[in-house]
């Protein structure tokens, strides 16, 4: 699913970079500060089974997944954190364009919004963290 987002997202103009990383708490740990201006960063996040439904055939079980987003902003020059939440609003919008109903996953629901939220990092670093969910199917024997 990470390959599918991300291929999504790269030939985008709107994006300095687009990468996979492994968990927040490594973007917390210096990636993010680290970023270019503009880079979004793609998390897996959790999946939850639901109930399988077929009393007898092959298992077809559709998982729930979720995945964050992780947009930074860099602005030196901006002490308050202004200019940066003004450039959240242009950037949010490409990114949610090309994800929200989105359908990665044949069959599966399409990416919809389920949460956002801003901080600010320090040494004029800003993200905006996006969860997203959709499902996929597990099938088996």
């Amino acid at each position: 699913m990470l390959e599918l987002i991300l291929n999504r997202l790269l030939p985008s103009p709107a994006f300095s970079a687009v990468e996979i990383a492994e968990s927040l708490e490594a973007l917390a740990a210096g990636v993010a500060t680290a970023a270019n201006d503009g880079t979004v960063f793609i998390v897996p996040w959790r999946e939850r089974g639901r109930a399988q439904r077929n009393a007898v055939g092959a298992h077809r079980q559709t998982i729930e997944v979720q995945f964050v987003t992780v947009l930074v902003l860099r602005r030196h020059d901006d002490p308050r954190g202004a200019e940066r939440a003004k450039a959240f609003d242009t950037v949010k919008a490409d990114l949610e364009a090309l994800l929200a109903g989105w359908q990665p996953s044949p069959g599966g629901d399409t990416v919809s919004l389920a949460a956002s939220e801003t901080q600010g990092l320090g040494n004029g670093v800003s993200i905006l963290t996006q969860t997203w969910s959709t499902t996929r199917f597990l099938t088996g024997a």
